[in-house]
């Protein structure tokens, strides 16, 4: 049976890279899907990553600040603020 996408807006998968920042590190991600409203990426390298990030993809054309709102081992989502 297949499950319905509830989300608000629509989704589009890439597989681009991209960057975490906050005021003083970076964290390297992949970019695994994005909407207007959010994204959810795969961190590179396993760390903490704090609650406001900014993500940042040249390939996607996103320089946002974030909300990380769920955590699922290395994979965040993210929800644009």
């Amino acid at each position: 049976m297949a499950t319905k996408d509830s989300r608000r807006t629509k989704r589009r998968r890439t597989n681009n890279a991209g960057i975490l920042r906050t005021g003083e590190k970076e964290f390297a991600v992949l970019l695994r899907d994005a909407s207007q409203t959010g994204a959810r990426v795969r961190l590179v390298i396993p760390c903490d990553v704090p609650e406001q990030v900014t993500l940042v993809s040249s390939m996607e054309k996103i320089n946002a600040a974030c909300t990380v709102v769920w955590r699922r081992g290395n994979d965040l989502g993210l929800r644009f603020n």
